[in-house]
């Protein structure tokens, strides 16, 4: 009888007990897994101090540091969140050759270290954050492993002028400001990608003599309160503007018509307050998606800088264009930046159609959905200058969303105002007539806020 000797694959299985992500590998992923009869997994709790240490190690080795609790190694294969397990684990196993010898590193150095003076070091973090819960981990096996460590740990959102102003003396690129996990030693920094030279900084301070609380000499900033309500102020009024912006005019005034000829209260009512909710929720969420590309291209350096300089040129020169649209205006002549005419006809047929039939709620929320997509390609003039700034200050990007609320507030209350009027029977003409009174003003209140807006966005990114 022969008898074929097959070498199982380990499979290295880093946990946290008190993990959802953990729990949900667990029980959809690990027993597809032992299903295979030539795998062997390995779990591995991080609470452990040797389990850390070895995660760490292997992440060392593989130049591989943006995980997130629970990882799984096969070999030289790191599977670094629930999402990549659950995607590409099984599958992975499945292409493996099974007397293939597959092996993952399994021995820890064995030191006995101690610090011979006590550390002290500075953690921020954010509430939420996966890479923050992996580097809380490791910084607890840190703890176990040295009792001379002392680590104060601080929420971002509530110290950001502390993390801010030490970061603005070390000299840390702009790009990396506030960003989150991040731990500071005197003067080295250690994001999450250096996480894994901690630990020799640590002992190397100790031996040296230890230091002090040194996070006590810097100033927290105290106007970071004040910039906060002050942006948040300017960001309303900034959307305030975008709302009352000649490109939307059209739509304001065709709304109001259109409401008006619906006859009683009540239709309005229940054909603008749906219009007004979906053009909010529309708008936020092109606002997030565009946020979320902006934030996005920092992870290319070269390109997200040229995207960002290229924003603030676009801004200033949409600021120029519209001194020059009000000059233009105030002559009797057209103005460059507005709708195009192919977009009006879209927005005024789709609302003479949609109120045009029964369905008054569901019609209210569909042309509200379309004619802010129809609108944004004018009034993204303002918009897409207003969230490359939220993007890049440091100060406001931590609350993007709370900013956005606000800036869409800002931008539906023309809209609201509208409902309003129409609701309490303002005829079409007399708004029409006030609107066209004040396109000069609007106009250059406009220009004003792109060159400002312009010029931020290029202090930021050069």
């Amino acid at each position: 009888m022969i008898v074929f000797l097959i070498s199982l694959i380990k499979v290295l299985y880093f946990f946290d007990p008190h993990c959802p992500d953990c729990e949900a590998v667990k029980e959809n992923v690990l027993p597809q897994v032992e299903k295979l009869s030539y795998v062997k997994i390995v779990p591995l709790s991080v609470e452990k101090i040797e389990n850390m240490k070895l995660l760490m190690e292997i992440e060392d080795e593989h130049r591989d540091y943006d995980n997130a609790i629970p990882v799984v190694v096969v070999g030289d294969k790191i599977f670094g969140n629930r999402k990549e397990i659950e995607e590409g684990l099984v599958k992975y196993l499945k292409s493996l050759n099974p007397e293939q010898n597959i092996s993952a590193k399994t021995k820890l150095e064995k030191d006995t270290l101690k610090l011979e003076n006590p550390v002290y070091v500075l953690y921020f973090y954010s509430k939420g954050c996966l890479k923050c819960s992996k580097v809380d981990l490791y910084l607890n096996t840190l703890v176990k492993e040295f009792p001379a460590l002392h680590i104060k740990r601080m929420d971002v959102l509530e110290h950001a002028g502390l993390l801010l102003s030490i970061e603005k003396r070390l000299g840390i690129d702009k790009e990396k400001y506030l960003v989150t996990p991040v731990v500071i030693l005197d003067t080295l920094v250690f994001f999450q990608s250096d996480i894994h030279r901690l630990r020799d900084a640590i002992v190397k301070t100790s031996k040296e003599g230890g230091n002090l609380p040194f996070w006590q000499n810097y100033r927290e900033e105290k106007v970071y309160g004040l910039l906060k309500g002050m942006k948040a102020t300017g960001v309303f009024l900034a959307g305030l503007i975008d709302g009352i912006n000649p490109c939307a005019f059209a739509v304001l005034i065709f709304l109001m018509a259109f409401l008006s000829m619906r006859g009683g209260r009540r239709e309005i009512l229940w054909g603008g307050i749906p219009f007004i909710i979906a053009v909010y929720i529309t708008y936020l969420s092109i606002g997030m998606g565009l946020f979320s590309f902006f934030r996005g291209l920092e992870g290319v350096k070269n390109i997200g800088k040229a995207v960002y300089i290229m924003s603030g040129i676009f801004a200033l020169v949409l600021g120029l264009l519209s001194f020059r649209d009000a000059i233009l205006y105030r002559n009797g002549r057209d103005m460059a930046l507005q709708m195009p005419e192919r977009f009006k006809k879209l927005v005024k047929g789709t609302i003479r159609k949609g109120f045009g039939k029964g369905a008054i709620l569901f019609a209210g929320l569909l042309i509200g959905f379309l004619v802010t997509l129809f609108e944004f390609t004018c009034t993204g003039q303002v918009y897409f200058p207003v969230l490359a700034y939220l993007a890049k200050d440091p100060m406001v990007r931590m609350h993007v969303f709370r900013m956005l609320l606000i800036y869409n507030i800002g931008f539906i209350i023309p809209a609201i105002i509208v409902f309003s009027l129409a609701l309490f029977g303002f005829g079409q003409r007399e708004f029409n007539r006030f609107l066209i009174k004040r396109v000069v003003f609007i106009k250059a209140l406009t220009g004003t806020l792109l060159l400002g807006i312009g010029t931020a966005v290029l202090i930021y990114s050069i």
